[in-house]
């Protein structure tokens, strides 16, 4: 059983590798969708939030409770009077707003006039923005505000929930918690400056730093008036905890080294990030779908079209052009979109393109290899077996094996056309010379016979003309004709050549190119001028002198006597054989060897007319010829002088070798496909032996038992030629003293 065809084989592979594609894209568009590579999209995000930092506006400032403020006023929490101090210091410098992200749930019964300085200090700046938080009891939330004293002095209120992902990073805030604003937009409201106020999704917190990044005054100084006049004239001042082991601190994703953001800092950010309009949301699915789907399709398709490596690097480039999509998107639109899935499908998609187009390759060559075998399972080279670990391995070297005998045969054939005598040129199907042997070389007068390669033929050959037209023998049409052509031809230098050009096909019958042989037939012709010219001397400065030869005998036999005219009749009968010889040799050559005449002719004619010219021999010896079994029309395609002269010849020798007063019995009759002319006589019959020797040229096989019946032994060989040259034959059935038959078939028209 074949290899299937390579159209086959490559409909498979493809239609296995859009299975596997659609697999990686069914599972890509799931993974896009559900979010389940949710960690890495958080991983990516954060690098791309991290590396967004950007200046400050300078609206911000952070009054820190940091550690040098606890080593001032002692350990927390301190008396809420300080806090009052506090609040009075900074609305002394007119700040837009004050945030004061300190929690103030319960009355302070110690020292309960604190609580009513403080009021007094918030109502009095009319800017200041306390925070609430809220309980989660079972499945309900409650709220849990300042103290009703404070609450009502305070200008605005705001909770001051974060939302701490799975994997304990800050990444967003609920602007809006039940009916109550964040705490962050509660204080721009009372700052009056422009803002984002879109409260209608999750809010993802655009860090414009690292911890530290936001200008921060120590409480201390601020209590002690360690500060310019200016430092909150016009600015947001949030007020909270910094200080070790106080306050909340969270991971987010522009954290280094394990440092944690106090909550005030990430408050401040969230506050800048909706002064500078700077808005980041996730992308909606579908977006993330389309993303990822776009890339990975793209990646599937230059895997078909480009090379392993070129697919590699598009592969990578991929990944960038991926990355650089997702970071631009975030930068320009604020869209945080998750690529991860579309990573996930490029590095899937890459092994499992190389593993299927290797599977593909390593079957295919398995199969090739395996019809190698069976279709040439001699190869010029020995086949040396050795044993590999893997099969890869093994493929390769069936296929190292494979190449190298395919090296050694296109060596033996390229020897082989070297070492042939005449040029020999092979092209491509356009006549672009692709092999050709030394003789070439040396025809056109180059050394090598590489300097022909890659030449165009047509330009080579314009010195080349052909007999019938002086042409060249090779042109643009030539070449678009698919038939070997055949072309007697003469060069610039005379030289008289034979040009042949075959069409060469592949195993699947599909032209491939052309073979050009060129052979110098200049001595040929020489020879056959020369023949001619022997020819010329038989038939004229031979057959002349015999000629003279018999007229003068003639002459002289009326006037000698009867003793000279005898020895005039042997000089006239030995002149008369050399004339017939020298007749029947030069009719045999150019039965051999001339160009034949071919026409239509009717077989029956031409024997009624062989008949009329043997009568007279017949007669004269009381011989009588009969026509049998002969049609009136018997059409056969032949030379019709050189058969007619065939079977003259074989009615000449049946009068020669029959008695007197027999009969000599002619016929045509049909045989298949053929003319079978036969002619019987009652002669003296040929032995089996001398049958073999009867077409042979000057064979005379009476000529020791009958030397009286005289012959050139020419007759019978010219006969057979004849035969031959119409493609059919002459053959013989004889007994010895009762007479011979002879046959002369011919193909019917």
């Amino acid at each position: 059983m074949g290899t299937p065809p390579l159209p086959a084989v490559q409909l498979h592979n493809k239609r296995l590798w859009l299975l596997i594609s659609g697999m990686i894209l069914l599972l890509i568009a799931v993974l896009s969708h559900q979010r389940t590579l949710i960690a890495a999209d958080n991983l990516i995000q954060d690098f791309i939030i991290a590396s967004q930092q950007h200046s400050l506006s300078g609206k911000v400032v952070i009054v820190a409770i940091d550690d040098d403020s606890i080593a001032a006023f002692g350990r927390w929490p301190w008396r809420r009077n300080l806090h009052a101090k506090l609040v009075n210091r900074i609305s002394e410098q007119r700040p837009a707003a004050i945030g004061l992200d300190i929690l103030f749930s319960e009355a302070d019964l110690q020292h309960p006039g604190d609580d009513l300085l403080l009021a007094d200090a918030i109502r009095q700046s009319g800017v200041v923005t306390l925070p609430f938080i809220f309980n989660e009891i079972g499945q309900a939330q409650h709220v849990q505000p300042p103290t009703p004293i404070l609450a009502e002095a305070a200008a605005n209120m705001g909770h001051v929930h974060i939302k701490v992902d799975y994997d304990g990073l800050v990444r967003s805030i609920l602007k809006q918690q039940l009916p109550y604003p964040h705490f962050s937009t509660a204080v721009l409201d009372i700052s009056g400056e422009d803002y984002n106020a879109d409260m209608s999704r999750t809010y993802l917190i655009p860090y414009a730093g690292n911890v530290g990044y936001f200008p921060r005054v120590s409480y201390r100084d601020v209590i002690k008036g360690n500060i310019s006049d200016n430092t909150f004239t016009g600015k947001l001042v949030l007020v909270g905890a910094t200080a070790t082991g106080i306050g909340d601190q969270y991971a987010t994703p522009v954290s280094h080294d394990g440092q944690l953001m106090p909550g005030i800092e990430v408050l401040a950010n969230v506050i800048e990030g909706q002064l500078n309009q700077r808005i980041l949301t996730p992308a909606f699915p579908w977006q993330n779908l389309m993303l990822n789907l776009e890339f990975v399709t793209l990646a599937l398709l230059s895997f078909m079209l480009l090379s392993p490596l070129s697919a590699l690097l598009f592969n990578v480039l991929f990944f960038i052009l991926l990355f650089a999509v997702t970071y631009i998107v975030a930068i320009v639109w604020g869209i945080l979109l998750a690529p991860s899935a579309g990573f996930l499908g490029l590095i899937m998609a890459y092994p499992l393109w190389s593993w299927h187009r290797l599977d593909a390759a390593s079957r295919f060559l398995t199969a090739e290899f395996d019809s190698l075998k069976r279709d040439f399972p001699v190869l010029l080279t020995p086949h040396h077996s050795a044993s590999f670990h893997d099969f890869l391995d093994k493929r390769i070297n069936a296929l190292h094996t494979t190449t190298q005998q395919l090296r050694d045969m296109h060596r033996f054939i390229s020897d082989g056309v070297n070492g042939l005598p005449n040029p020999n040129m092979i092209c491509d199907p356009n006549g672009i010379i692709r092999i050709a042997n030394q003789a070439a070389a040396s025809y056109f007068g180059i050394n090598s016979p590489s300097a022909l390669l890659q030449q165009p033929l047509i330009p080579l050959l314009q010195s080349i003309h052909d007999h019938q037209h002086n042409q060249p023998v090779i042109n643009a049409d030539t070449l678009q004709t698919m038939q070997t052509i055949v072309v007697e031809a003469r060069d610039d230098k005379q030289r008289e050549l034979l040009v042949k050009l075959a069409p060469c096909k592949d195993a699947k019958e599909q032209h491939i190119g052309w073979i050009l042989n060129i052979v110098d037939v200049s001595k040929l012709w020489q020879a056959e001028r020369d023949r001619d010219e022997a020819f010329r001397f038989i038939t004229h400065d031979i057959r002349a002198p015999l000629s003279s030869i018999i007229s003068l005998v003639e002459l002289q036999k009326f006037t000698l006597g009867k003793i000279e005219t005898r020895w005039l009749d042997m000089i006239e009968q030995h002149a008369d054989n050399a004339l017939a010889l020298a007749d029947d040799f030069v009719q045999l050559s150019r039965a051999k060897s001339g160009h034949y005449q071919l026409s239509n002719t009717n077989l029956t004619d031409l024997l009624h007319e062989s008949i009329s010219d043997a009568w007279i021999n017949a007669h004269t010896r009381n011989i009588t010829i009969t026509l049998t079994e002969t049609p009136a029309e018997a059409y056969a395609c032949v030379d019709r002088a050189l058969f007619k002269r065939a079977i003259t010849n074989l009615l000449s020798n049946a009068v020669k070798f029959s008695p007197d007063h027999s009969t000599i019995i002619c016929s045509i009759r049909a045989a298949g496909t053929n003319w079978d002319i036969a002619v019987q006589d009652s002669g003296i019959g040929i032995s089996p032996e001398a049958q073999a020797q009867l077409f042979h040229t000057f064979s005379r096989v009476h000529q020791h038992s009958h030397p009286h019946i005289e012959g050139t032994g020419l007759g019978l060989a010219f006969v057979h030629t004849v035969a031959q040259r119409h493609h059919g034959e002459v053959t013989i059935t004889s007994t010895q003293g009762v007479g011979s038959t002879f046959h002369l078939v011919v193909p019917q028209s």
